[in-house]
């Protein structure tokens, strides 16, 4: 049984905190089940935003079960698959469906039905687009092709632009889910307390974590980092080192497992060697080449990555160490500045510097990798996809993994970092 809208308003309101205007948005565009909705919605951001659950939630509380259908688009493998599975869930029968002209005559003997609006909901659309580049135009035109009360959803991490590439496609109605703010981060990180737990305690706990890592972790990451984290935070306690109110000592024992945690999180306890097997051998490289973007400095290019057409790059020259005199102010070593943004030119110019068989290498391989570190936290984004102008990025996976990844594959790291003082 649908809840009412003012009922199921208020409760994805309490799920979801700092998604107030994406819930008003969707309730206003949706209205009562038998008017029509928007042909097509493209729901676009980051992963760990709240996307694919938010609607998830809003169909089962609001819609009854035939009246949409979600459908996860990496587990179809199949044209004859996608759908199956739609009209499946909007019959409840098993139907045989094996071309898009079948598709459109069961649908409208669905919509003959019932006047109310009838949803397909794509989640991880982009992979739809990857698999059948020439059906998801046909199902974003459908709507309006057959012109019934139906209503296509499609969700993605990838921008609309991606899709817009086919010519004669209509410009869906967008709803952008924009970065969790630290408040709103902390509220949502609130919700695993446990029971027997002092909220004022864990949420000092929370609020020193989101400190360390809001910037490199998403929501995700909180969750799977959390658990762990507070057993530590509380071992001083049990340990009887440290009483509840020492919150300061608490924070500043904590900070020894950071890094750790950190390296585990992103490469998940992965050996270097089991790293090695799970990516190619020029992955590797690539993750050098943003390490190195990201900890030498832009002028000195030149020096380190500059090569002649059909040349192997030289090795650079290691300085010789020399001796500050009392009145030269001290220069901060690299490491301590933290890792520097770049842009992916740049890392594209330093990989086939380092990597002699990039001519090997599709650039639209490379831009898929790098993509790839970036939904692993391997990378950072630090231009919003929205932003207009080259792509940046910064390394975010330690110099401690980084050089046993270099180890493995024979790549002398220390030739590019001697001087900087990663001894």
């Amino acid at each position: 049984m649908a809840l009412e809208p003012q009922q199921l308003k208020n409760i994805l309101f309490e799920e979801f905190p700092g998604r107030t205007r994406q819930i008003e948005t969707l309730l206003n565009w949706f209205g009562t089940p038998k008017e029509k909705t928007p042909p097509t919605i493209f729901i676009h951001g980051n992963r760990a935003l709240g996307k694919t659950e938010l609607i998830k939630r809003l169909f089962k509380l609001g819609f009854t079960s035939r009246q949409f259908s979600f459908l996860d688009c990496r587990v179809c493998y199949s044209i004859e698959d996608l759908f199956e599975i739609i009209l499946n869930d909007l019959t409840g029968e098993q139907l045989s469906c094996k071309s898009i002209n079948d598709f459109v005559m069961n649908l409208q003997e669905i919509c003959e039905i019932g006047s109310e609006t009838r949803y397909m909901i794509f989640d991880n659309a982009d992979v739809l687009w990857d698999l059948f580049s020439t059906l998801t135009p046909a199902l974003l035109t459908l709507p309006q092709w057959i012109g019934l009360n139906v209503c296509g959803i499609f969700i993605s991490q990838a921008p609309w632009e991606k899709f817009r590439m086919a010519v004669g496609i209509p410009e869906p109605w967008q709803l952008y889910f924009p970065e969790y703010t630290r408040d709103e981060l902390i509220q949502i990180l609130m919700k695993s307390c446990p029971d027997d737990e002092d909220p004022c305690f864990y949420k000092a706990f929370v609020e020193n974590i989101c400190n360390s890592f809001y910037e490199n972790c998403d929501l995700i990451d909180f969750f799977r980092l959390l658990p762990d984290l507070f057993d530590k935070f509380v071992e001083p306690i049990q340990e009887e080192r440290a009483t509840r109110n020492d919150i300061s000592l608490l924070c500043n024992e904590l900070k020894s497992y950071f890094n750790e945690t950190l390296d585990k999180l992103y490469l998940q306890d992965i050996s270097a060697a089991n790293f090695e097997d799970q990516l190619p051998q020029w992955s590797l490289y690539l993750l050098i080449a943003t390490f190195l973007g990201s900890y030498i400095p832009q002028n000195l290019d030149q020096r380190y990555f500059a090569t002649k057409a059909c040349e192997k790059p030289r090795l650079p020259r290691v300085p010789k160490k020399q001796k500050l005199s009392h009145d030269s102010p001290a220069k901060l070593p690299q490491q301590l500045k933290g890792p520097q943004s770049f842009e992916l030119e740049r890392v594209l110019a330093i990989f086939q510097s380092i990597y002699y068989n990039h001519r090997n290498i599709q650039t639209i391989d490379i831009h898929q990798q790098i993509e790839s570190f970036v939904a692993h936290h391997l990378v950072v984004c630090t231009v919003p996809y929205d932003r207009l102008g080259s792509r940046e990025y910064r390394c975010n996976v330690s110099y401690h993994c980084v050089k046993q990844v270099s180890r493995d594959i024979g790549f002398d790291l220390s030739k590019y970092l001697d001087e900087f003082d990663y001894n």
